[in-house]
């Protein structure tokens, strides 16, 4: 996207009073609390114990392409940044890299490295993070997608992250993690790690808010992620449920309101490509749920639940059931990527990332799907959908 897009954007952010932020950030790697200084009205949250003042929406850089529209959401006032080594094969940081050039001193830059316990090579992802990203630092360092509590508290794995920060690689470091009550609780436990980067929406149990809560009060920086609910299989566009037009929230904005109606979440990282997207997103910061919010929250919940994975809200009612060892749940994840986000790139590159075991070819001999899914999603449909988009 051009040039004249991002200043479009820019002006009509203005005249629709979301306005513009003065820098923030530190290039700095010592733990200094890093003041804001704003003319808007965006919402910030106290970001854990690191004395940073985040946005309560970050840019989720995770699938984004285009260079100016990170240009137009910083300029616009955002200051959280989240990216990682495996995004887009790599290509994501470098393009996050272009923006880093003249917006490093504006954001809280974050990425993840070791993917799944791939700890052996974390010394070398850290130092490429740094060359694409084109900067000497960042600000929080996550181990990407660490699901159990011996992994979280293994000594050797964060001898790494500490040396990472004593070497001045980053300021803070924490885990991300698709099991919500394992990440958080076993993140508390370490008292190493200083913040936890978590699915969390609509669907997520009593459980997973009280391990949140319990994280925060502890100190630890929460990070929201999954806040949209996507669907695994394709679905009918839902309807306009508004019935006054004038009303400008839509059921993706009503999601994140939601999330960030919990004061334990500090921000969260939906994922933006589009200007369309961005603008939604600046319209909601700093703005409350009221009672509209939740009902299209609940009309759209109860719309999409039979074709949505809950895996990623923490159900975990699939776990461990399959005789073969598959996770279902990852599966339906990256049908997730496929028919929701509508990007089979990232489905496909997602899908390679997963672990052996969970891949479908393991599926090879069921006709079936002996697991059973307690929601009533169609478990089998999903093998066979899975079957045709990766196998």
């Amino acid at each position: 996207m051009d040039k004249t897009n991002r200043r479009g954007f820019i002006k009509s952010s203005a005249a629709a009073g979301i306005g513009l932020t003065a820098a923030c950030g530190s290039s700095e790697t010592e733990k200094a609390p890093v003041k804001m200084e704003t003319k808007n009205k965006l919402g910030f949250r106290t970001f854990g114990s690191t004395g940073f003042e985040a946005t309560e929406i970050g840019f989720g850089c995770m699938n984004m392409r285009d260079p100016e529209l990170l240009h137009a959401g910083i300029d616009s006032g955002i200051n959280y940044v989240d990216t990682a080594f495996v995004y887009m094969n790599g290509e994501n940081q470098k393009v996050v890299g272009e923006v880093m050039q003249t917006k490093r001193d504006k954001v809280f830059l974050t990425t993840k490295v070791g993917l799944r316990f791939n700890v052996k090579d974390i010394e070398s992802e850290i130092e490429t993070c740094l060359k694409s990203l084109k900067t000497d630092h960042v600000d929080l360092l996550l181990f990407h997608l660490i699901d159990n509590r011996e992994q979280i508290l293994n000594d050797d794995a964060m001898k790494l992250f500490d040396n990472a920060r004593k070497k001045g690689q980053t300021r803070f470091v924490g885990i991300s993690s698709h099991d919500q009550i394992v990440g958080l609780d076993s993140a508390v436990e370490s008292k190493f790690w200083e913040a936890v980067l978590v699915p969390y929406n609509y669907f997520s149990p009593p459980e997973v808010t009280e391990s949140i809560k319990n994280a925060r009060e502890a100190g630890l920086a929460i990070i929201g992620m999954k806040n949209l609910i996507t669907a695994t299989k394709p679905r009918k566009v839902f309807p306009d449920i508004r019935k006054d037009n004038s009303e400008w929230t839509s059921p993706q904005q009503a999601l994140i309101k939601w999330v960030l109606n919990n004061p334990n979440i500090d921000t969260t990282i939906p994922g933006v490509t589009s200007f369309e997207q961005l603008a939604d997103n600046m319209k909601i910061m700093g703005t409350e749920m009221t009672s509209h919010d939740m009902k299209i929250v609940r009309e759209y919940a109860a719309n999409i639940k039979s074709n949505y994975c809950c895996g990623l809200s923490g159900c975990t009612g699939c776990k461990e059931k399959c005789p073969k060892g598959v996770e279902v749940n990852e599966l339906n994840r990256c049908l997730g990527y496929a028919y929701g986000y509508g990007d089979m790139d990232l489905a496909q590159s997602n899908y390679d990332n997963l672990l052996p075991s969970s891949k479908v070819e393991v599926c090879a001999d069921c006709s079936e799907c002996v697991v059973k899914c307690i929601n009533g999603m169609d478990l089998t449909e999903n093998i066979h959908k899975a079957r045709e988009l990766f196998a």
